[in-house]
């Protein structure tokens, strides 16, 4: 369509993106459409534009049909910002273009809304979907909270596996631990085990021979689970994968793959076997098909071993792909970091050659981030505030928020005031990151996320937080609320509660959700209200309204949009739109495995199918939010709302990048009885555990590193990413105990902390007092 060096002027000067001068970036976007690349990418390092930018150089250069390229990214976020992108910078270049006479019917008929982009899930189900045999539904792909159901009770109920001292002990020698085998626990192993027979392509006979006492009541829970998924065309995410594996190995999906030339996948460090098997078998056709494949990723940025990534998958990637498939990639590193200030990158350097051992599990040759960014900025130090206590962390953190965000500014030591830019700035600007955004700790006691909200809301200016990860779901006021309505007009007596048998605990939530359902109407009827009362009043007595009868069966669904009505903020609040989001999800979801839909059946002439109906409400969407198997999704959200401080897990800030970081290095590390695997491992943990033991039945074959060394250089990449999210301002944070050690009868004492400088072989390298932040 057009030569490059037109293309490449029309991104320098209207898109904006200086392409000419990076030699990296350049090479990545200009290359020949058949050459395939392996791409790290540091942080900020412009991976996002490299990937856009090539796929518009693959349309207006090289004329490829957008419908030949597919693109594949981790999270739903991700995938939304990189296809709105692509369609923003394709627009400006075909306004660019359309004054161009010669141009003018190939620029009308470019529609480069045909280029397939999503998460490998989403795109999965879409290839799986559109290549069906005629006569086969549709796949439904269950969530989480539904699999969990289903173990439950397929997998551990079913034969009364969960009382077998046999299957306990094999998930004890599996997971490597004794402590904690209740049921929920045994019963997310098995998951998780379930999850890994997917992931690391374990050969299931092999497992099953193997000489675990107990090993075959494990198989048999999983088969059961799984026997149901197939009996009811029911598809989790990771068997739904491996049903494309299938058909792609089996030539079931030759025209799909006769019309794709060019795969691009981002985040390629958090693969796994299973979805490389995938994307091998798309690379390989379209190589056969003149096109080629691109990978870009960071070992540095692997956080997702919980989940079944495989980090060495992309360490090894240009031998694997060679050996496999005879392609040969050019290798690119993107080291120049274009985010964040010169003082940040130089810290996060630092910080990552701290552990000599960690350096040596990165891609051979690969060089430290440098700074590239190009416009003018303060440089600021590298900032620590640290205090005895949470309360007077939660104090003096908040002040120094809330003078930033709508005060004067805080004065730094020494230096410069730091303020919100006047000029577009907001409180979403600021993110607080941390291991968890949990605000109780597991006795219930507030942790630094509660005391800095709280201490937030007391300003005459108050600040909100947005952290709809805060709290379990089941524990949220709006959610009790609605709950509680719902159980008062479906089962007013309990009757129907009764009936059940009911998890440990459910009993006394089902009760405070009634409770403050009931206090809900009386604060109506205070008010001279009584709408609400009448509607709940018009369920339990099965009245209609405006009606000539009561219909046979009512939609769960319909009544929670006709309670939201009286609860203000389910409707415009942007973490009760979340909490909502997660409550309308379990409710669609039950639909799809129920023999009711997620509807009360209401017939006078067959009280026991009604009874049913509710019991099955109560089994499919009640009981596993008041079991906490619910959580709750804010990737939902395209946009982080702006007038709110971000609190979020540093798992949650991944791809995504703030004016000021607030990274929590040790608010919850008082002694050396704090959680030791958050901050020093001394064992592998469950993840590690389960995949030593199960790895060796796969081609993987069992890990080349220790559990234990892996768990530290996953806490080195955990906290790489938290403090590389910062554009401006790097703020730690923690409890003087991390920063000086404390006193004990028997005399002083350190706390080892991978966050604080140190190295697994317990040196601390920035020493007692980091004396390298300035200190608040």
């Amino acid at each position: 369509m057009i030569s490059y060096d037109e293309f490449e002027n029309i991104v320098i000067n209207e898109i904006g993106r200086d392409i000419q001068n990076n030699i990296e970036q350049k090479l990545a976007i200009k290359s020949r459409p058949e050459i395939s690349f392996f791409i790290v990418a540091g942080p900020g390092s412009g991976k996002t534009t490299v990937m856009v930018l090539k796929v518009l150089k693959l349309i207006f250069v090289d004329d490829v049909d957008p419908s030949e390229i597919l693109i594949t990214t981790f999270t739903k976020k991700a995938a939304s910002e990189l296809r709105s992108r692509i369609l923003g910078w394709g627009d400006i270049l075909k306004r660019s273009l359309s004054n161009n006479i010669n141009l003018k019917n190939q620029i009308e008929d470019l529609d480069i809304n045909r280029i397939k982009t999503g998460t490998i899930d989403s795109l999965t189900e879409e290839i799986v979907n559109e290549n069906r045999e005629p006569g086969t539904p549709s796949p439904a792909v269950i969530e989480d909270f539904v699999s969990n159901a289903l173990m439950l009770k397929m997998g551990l109920f079913n034969e009364g596996r969960f009382q077998k001292k046999e299957i306990k002990d094999a998930i004890s020698v599996i997971q490597n631990s004794k402590w904690g085998l209740n049921v929920p626990s045994m019963n997310e192993t098995l998951l998780e085990i379930k999850e890994r027979l997917y992931h690391d392509q374990i050969d299931f006979q092999q497992l099953n021979d193997c000489k675990i006492d107990g090993i075959d009541l494990v198989c048999e829970a999983i088969k059961d689970y799984l026997l149901t998924l197939k009996e009811r065309y029911l598809f989790d995410f990771a068997s739904l994968e491996d049903e494309l594996l299938k058909k792609l190995e089996n030539n079931k999906l030759e025209r799909f793959l006769s019309e794709v030339k060019f795969l691009l996948v981002d985040e390629y460090q958090d693969t796994n076997l299973l979805q490389e098997k995938i994307y091998f078998q798309i690379a390989k056709a379209c190589v056969n098909n003149g096109g080629s494949v691109t990978v870009v990723g960071d070992d540095d940025q692997s956080l997702y071993r919980f989940r079944g990534a495989t980090v060495t998958l992309f360490q090894n990637f240009e031998h694997r792909i060679g050996s496999q498939l005879g392609i040969i990639p050019e290798k690119i590193f993107l080291s120049p970091n274009y985010r964040s200030t010169s003082n940040i990158v130089n810290f996060c350097n630092e910080f990552i050659l701290i552990d000599k051992n960690y350096f040596k599990t990165r891609v051979d040759e690969k060089p430290l981030i440098k700074e590239a960014r190009m416009d003018s900025y303060t440089d600021y130090p590298i900032l620590g505030l640290f205090r005895d206590d949470k309360d007077k962390l939660a104090e003096d953190l908040a002040n120094f928020i809330h003078e930033i965000a709508v005060g004067d500014g805080y004065q730094i030591p020494g230096g410069e005031i730091l303020k919100l830019n006047p000029d577009g700035g907001s409180p979403s600007d600021i993110a607080y990151l941390c291991s968890s955004p949990k605000e109780l700790d597991y006795k219930n006691n507030p942790r630094l996320p509660l005391l800095l909200k709280n201490r937030l809301e007391t300003y005459d200016h108050s600040l909100k937080v947005f952290n709809p990860r805060g709290q379990n779901l089941e524990s949220v006021f709006e959610v009790k609320q609605l709950c509680g309505l719902i159980l008062s007009a479906i089962d007013p007596l309990s009757d129907v509660q009764e009936s059940i048998k009911l998890p440990n605990g459910t009993l006394d939530t089902f009760q405070e959700w009634r409770t403050e359902g009931n206090n809900f109407i009386k604060e109506f009827e205070q008010s001279g209200s009584n709408d609400l009362r009448n509607f709940i009043n018009h369920w339990q007595n099965k009245v209609p309204l405006g009606k000539r009868k009561w219909p046979k069966r009512v939609s769960i669904m319909n009544m929670i949009y006709k309670l939201i009505t009286w609860i203000p903020s389910m409707q415009s609040d942007i973490e009760g739109l979340v909490y909502l989001e997660a409550i309308t999800r379990t409710v669609n979801q039950a639909s799809l495995f129920g023999n009711f839909s997620s509807e009360i059946v209401y017939d006078d002439s067959n009280t026991e199918l009604t009874a049913a109906s509710i019991k099955e409400t109560y089994r499919n969407i009640f009981i596993p939010i008041a079991t906490g198997a619910i959580k709750v999704n804010e990737d939902l959200l395209e946009t982080l709302p702006s007038d709110r401080i971000n609190v979020m897990s540093i798992h949650q800030s991944k791809g995504l990048e703030f004016p000021l970081v607030i990274v929590d290095v040790g608010s919850d590390f008082k002694n050396l009885n704090s959680s030791s695997l958050k901050r020093f491992p001394t064992n592998g943990g469950h993840t590690c555990s389960l995949e030593d033991s199960l790895r060796q039945y796969s081609e993987l074959g069992s890990p080349s590193r220790s559990a234990l060394d892996r768990a530290f250089d996953d806490l080195v990449r955990q906290y790489f990413v938290g403090f590389s999210r910062a554009q401006d301002v790097l703020l730690l944070i923690g409890l003087n105990s991390v920063k000086d050690g404390y006193s004990v009868k028997s005399g002083e004492r350190v706390i080892p902390n991978v966050a604080t400088g140190w190295n697994r072989n317990k040196e601390w390298i920035w020493d007692k007092g980091l004396e390298n932040l300035t200190h608040l």
